[in-house]
């Protein structure tokens, strides 16, 4: 019910009538008197039924008592029965047409069981009696309105402006009216009136860029635009729609200037803010100012998937992966279900050899998507790298029988099913698995180049490493990892020499791996160099090498086959 409707219990004993206390005194028995305050006490204790029926015992007896009909109203009220609270408010108000309080809640009623005409038609004829109250001319006009009888709403505008004066609240109210009936001539120059008398009014100025925009005269409307921000600069949504049209009309470093500065404003809503800032990394990925901004945007919506992927989005953009890891981490901690957000972990944790947090990350993705592949394929990526080749070759076969229509990659988990075997020692299953991939994808270089390695640390099929790096090397004949395989060819043909040029060139180029490092202390050891071939596997040792005959190869200074 309307919250101006109140059961005040002194109503209900005095009920604006001046004489009903002398009149429960005087006329009603002791009886009526008895029951009235029984009904007084019943409500207080919220027994509205049995309150309700010592009322009406009070009607039956007086029928021409406005207090106790009123008072019934209130309880019906305090049930939500307005249909029932408005017959005994009529009643009083017959019985007391001069009572302003009964007439008002009697209108308000009206309104609320939406019979519209009669509750503008009783706020109306309160306007006339208390010709400065504001809540009743905007209650007739208001359902005026709802009753599709605008040109009587305007007419109460135009009456109560007479008595209380112009205001720019009473011209927005015209401009909505006029609107509503299609009038836009006259609702245009309500505003355009109201502009003149109240220039600096934002609301007038807003709704006048709204109607211009709308009109589709952009002139105008960038005029009032331009407006709205010099008397309210601190508007979030006006700079947002200004920064657009001058992004559009060429004034490019203005338009940027306020874009930025409406993400910070008051106004914008997250999904509006979040769409400036994507058009903004979009265009200007480097600019210094939106690492503030969606910096901003966590600490405005710090329970927000969409302010954390956006900050991860442009660390990522930066090259600061670690960062954009972290923030996609957030996003997803606030929202799991975020797909694409999980598959930007997994691949950057993949890309920057963060094993275990990937192990962990892609088994924690898999139980939340358990159809689909990648999580699966980097789970057994990472496990390979921690040597735990079972789990690997488990999650492997879970990834493919999880793809569907994706050559490419089903080819990459073949070939790391045969990373998996050949670590395994399963030689055979390894060559099986390299050869289906090669099926799949058969110009993937990187899977020719990672066969031809693993051949080549068996020892084995050396004509077939050698075909295969031949013809990786006839497309990028300067890749230092597809060197660095040629390079480890020539040592098992013996081309120690040759292969020595190969691997200094590579060890320019990655000075700290520790693959090439401990391959060009083989090449020393067998160019009859023992001390740089010890030099370059302690090197290979301290980059961190899993080469589980180097601490032999070290302590004995003699060379021994690699195991992993």
């Amino acid at each position: 019910m309307h919250k101006k409707i109140v059961f005040i219990v002194g109503l209900l004993a005095l009920t604006a009538c001046k004489s009903s206390k002398e009149t429960l005194q005087s006329v009603h028995s002791p009886e009526y008197i008895k029951a009235f305050h029984e009904g007084v006490r019943l409500k207080i204790n919220g027994d509205l039924d049995a309150a309700i029926d010592k009322f009406k015992f009070c009607a039956l007896k007086d029928p021409k008592d406005d207090g106790v009909q009123f008072g019934l109203a209130q309880l019906y009220l305090m049930k939500d029965d307005v249909t029932n609270a408005s017959i005994h408010t009529k009643k009083a108000v017959e019985l007391d047409p001069e009572n302003i309080h009964y007439q008002s809640e009697l209108a308000f009623m009206y309104e609320e069981l939406k019979q519209y005409e009669a509750a503008a038609l009783a706020f109306e004829k309160l306007s006339k009696k208390q010709v400065q109250n504001l809540e009743f001319y905007l209650g007739a006009a208001e359902n005026w309105a709802r009753a599709n009888k605008v040109s009587k709403a305007i007419e109460v505008l135009n009456t109560m402006e007479k008595y209380i004066g112009s205001s720019p609240e009473i011209a927005i109210q015209k401009f909505r009216l006029f609107s509503i009936a299609k009038d836009e001539k006259n609702a245009l120059q309500t505003l355009l009136d109201a502009h003149q008398k109240y220039p600096d009014d934002a609301t007038i100025i807003a709704n006048l860029v709204d109607v211009y925009m709308q009109q589709k005269k952009y002139a105008e409307g960038m005029r009032f635009l331009n407006a709205l921000v010099t008397v309210d600069p601190s508007n979030g949504l006006a700079l947002m729609m200004l920064g657009e049209m001058q992004m559009q009309t060429g004034e490019a470093s203005k338009g940027l200037a306020n874009l930025k500065t409406s993400i910070k404003s008051e106004g914008p809503n997250l999904d509006q803010r979040m769409t400036i800032l994507i058009s903004l990394l979009q265009n200007f990925p480097k600019d210094p100012d939106l690492k503030e901004l969606v910096d901003f945007m966590v600490l405005k919506y710090p329970k927000s998937a969409k302010s954390h992927s956006i900050r991860g989005d442009y660390y990522f953009k930066n090259d600061q992966l670690e960062t954009a890891i972290e923030s996609y981490k957030s996003a997803v901690e606030n929202d799991p279900n975020l797909y694409e957000i999980w598959n930007q972990i997994l691949l950057l944790e993949y890309q920057n050899k963060l094993w275990d947090i990937l192990l962990t990350d892609s088994e924690k993705c898999l139980t939340l998507y358990p159809l689909q592949p990648l999580p699966y394929f980097t789970a057994g990526i990472a496990s390979i790298q921690n040597k735990n080749y079972s789990l690997a070759e488990e999650r492997l076969k879970d990834a493919l029988n999880l793809i569907l229509s994706d050559p490419t990659l089903e080819a990459e988990v073949l070939g790391q099913l045969g990373e998996a075997n050949f670590a395994m020692g399963k030689i055979d299953e390894g060559k099986s698995y390299y050869k289906k991939a090669l099926e799949k994808q058969p110009k993937s270089l990187f899977l020719k180049n990672n066969y031809a390695y693993r051949l080549l640390l068996q020892n084995s099929e050396i004509e077939k490493a050698e075909s295969l790096i031949a013809e990786v090397l006839s497309e990028k004949p300067n890749d230092t990892w597809f060197l660095t395989t040629k390079a480890y060819l020539l040592f098992r043909k013996a081309n120690y020499s040759e292969a020595l040029v190969l691997y200094e060139e590579s060890n320019k180029a990655l000075p700290n791996d520790k693959i090439i490092l401990d391959q060009l202390g083989d090449c020393y050891f067998f160019l009859k160099d023992k001390d740089k071939a010890v030099e370059y596997w302690n090197k290979a040792k301290i980059a961190g090498s899993s080469n589980q005959s180097l601490d032999k190869k070290i302590q004995s200074k003699t060379y021994y086959e690699p195991k992993f």
